[in-house]
């Protein structure tokens, strides 16, 4: 990016192409822009994946936009196939990838203009920061939204580079149904319940 100076109130007067998710979404993240990033970390069976899933759902009928889930651990088994139909996850511009690599990610979204990008997760994808400053580079002038999901035994602990997590507009750590999120469109970090580990139905599921 080319090197740019401008004064404090030009700032404060510039307009930002804004995503307005609905309230559920907006009130977890705030209102964010149509170039964003999230970085989604927890424990196995924190309920990231399916929190990521359903927000994939939403955004693409939504938007009417396409949606790549690249899954690198469960992709095309049973376990993906029955949470999918647990969770009435069924938009037809949602599509899921198996066993992408970097360089056929990046051809793909290239060639399909897929909008939302879900790479589950960066560890076994062995993702790294230099790829999403390239994903961010090469995508700059669309309206490119990635999801990293990542391991994370404890909030700002994430089990890859945290350079990848700091880049992130939104991070959002998963605990045994508690989300702690940490956005750029909100003033503070703000902890919501998302469902109660007793239970197998999440609270989000009801409130499309």
């Amino acid at each position: 990016m080319k090197p740019r100076i401008i004064n404090i109130n030009t700032l404060k007067n510039k307009k930002y192409d804004e995503l307005d998710l609905g309230k559920y979404y907006n009130d977890l993240f705030g209102v964010i822009e149509s170039r964003t990033s999230f970085f989604m970390y927890g424990t196995s069976g924190s309920g990231k994946s399916v929190f990521v899933i359903q927000l994939a759902n939403f955004f693409c009928d939504t938007f009417n936009s396409k949606g790549l889930y690249c899954s690198h651990e469960e992709a095309l088994k049973k376990s993906f196939r029955d949470r999918s139909n647990n969770f009435n996850i069924e938009s037809k511009k949602l599509y899921i990838g198996e066993n992408i690599d970097f360089d056929t990610l990046t051809l793909k979204i290239k060639r399909n203009y897929y909008r939302l990008v879900i790479i589950d997760s960066v560890q076994y994808m062995r993702f790294t920061y230099e790829q999403l400053q390239e994903l961010t580079k090469t995508f700059a002038k669309r309206k490119f939204i990635p999801v990293l999901v990542s391991f994370g035994t404890a909030y700002k602990k994430p089990a890859c580079d945290v350079k990848i997590m700091h880049a992130c507009d939104v991070k959002m750590f998963f605990d045994k149904g508690v989300a702690t999120i940490d956005s750029r469109y909100l003033s503070a970090t703000k902890k919501v319940r998302l469902f109660t580990p007793e239970t197998t139905a999440i609270a989000q599921a009801s409130l499309f």
